[in-house]
């Protein structure tokens, strides 16, 4: 998934799909290096490659 696009979703809760998980998880995007999300979840921080989202859903 192109970085660029991810950009507008920083400081926003998301539900985060990537390949060969079943589920998404729930995190908001604290911040974007290179093709790395940083994620905060409820009792941790996630670092996630970019290449391996599929589908990010911004919670309403």
């Amino acid at each position: 998934m192109p970085v660029e696009m991810i950009k507008e979703y920083i400081g926003k809760t998301v539900t985060i799909y990537v390949e060969g998980e079943l589920g998404g998880f729930q995190g908001i995007i604290l911040s974007i290096e290179g093709n790395w999300l940083k994620v905060e979840e409820k009792k941790h921080v996630r670092l996630i490659n970019g290449d391996m989202i599929t589908q990010i859903r911004a919670a309403k």
